[in-house]
């Protein structure tokens, strides 16, 4: 089976080997299949791929700013799939013209809300071959990530919790900072489920999430693999449960970690292989 996946190239140096194509890149590699990215930023980027020697073609997520990403409209043999992540940012519209202009087969969503007829449910993962426990737990409580809408919350942790701050720390160091830490603090932005989720339990970090149904159906259970929370006193109520209760966040910890293995980038190339056939 022959792939392309189209993205374009990180701008982050530090972060380039955990960006999505290259990770799913490596997965489909794993699985038997030939895999192509391509993209803007890429040192083959003035090559342009025979989009009919693909089996698939994958676009995955990206913001054209400046028209780079082709027209497969006119293409027929590879079958064609629009990967969306960032609709819960951008909205559905910028998805859906693409979807229908270029003629594509099939929308894989990685947040159920946004789910039609012409979609597969396909959540965010994390790569477990640069995602481990690495690092002592020498922090109770963290927070690694953009601020975003989380300024104000990181603000009141860190105060009544001391919550360490990593700010913008990326790929290994990102894996090195969470691993540091017995439990993590998460705030997803809007309906999504973020790829921190996925990384936190993968580096055998306790994940202290908002409420999100999907969280249900992906296998986190509060108390059991994570914690999730509701409201700010709800937040605070299980940060001082863990506070007193140091054996028990080292046991969902280690639940957490197993659940990991089911939300890995092997698993979704497997997944997406699958989807593939039965197109």
């Amino acid at each position: 089976m022959n792939v392309l996946i189209i993205q374009e190239n990180g701008k982050h140096e530090k972060n380039k080997q955990f960006r999505e194509c290259f990770s799913m890149a490596r997965a489909l590699n794993r699985q038997g299949c030939e895999v192509d990215v391509w993209g803007k930023g890429h040192s083959s980027y003035n090559n342009v791929p025979r989009w009919e020697f693909y089996d698939l073609i994958v676009n995955l997520e990206n913001y054209d700013l400046s028209g780079w990403v082709p027209d497969l409209s006119a293409t027929s043999r590879p079958k064609k799939m629009l990967w969306v992540i960032d609709a819960h940012c951008r909205g559905m519209e910028p998805y859906v013209n693409t979807f229908v202009n270029g003629k594509y087969d099939l929308m894989l969503q990685s947040t159920k809300d946004f789910l039609d007829k012409d979609s597969v449910w396909f959540p965010n993962c994390y790569d477990g071959h640069l995602v481990s426990p690495i690092s002592d737990k020498k922090h109770f409580i963290g927070f690694c990530g953009s601020l975003l809408n989380r300024g104000p919350m990181l603000d009141l942790l860190e105060k009544k919790y001391l919550l360490k701050k990593d700010i913008w720390v990326l790929g290994e160091d990102m894996v090195r900072v969470v691993s540091s830490y017995r439990i993590q603090f998460n705030m997803n932005l809007a309906n999504d489920i973020n790829y921190r989720s996925f990384e936190t339990i993968g580096c055998g970090t306790l994940l202290l999430t908002n409420k999100n149904p999907q969280y249900d159906e992906l296998g986190f259970v509060d108390g059991v693999n994570c914690l999730i929370y509701e409201n700010f006193k709800m937040l605070c109520d299980k940060i001082d449960y863990c506070i007193n209760n140091l054996e028990d966040v080292g046991k969902m910890s280690d639940k957490g970690l197993e659940l990991a293995k089911r939300h890995t980038y092997d698993v979704r190339a497997k997944k997406l292989i699958s989807i593939y056939r039965g197109l």
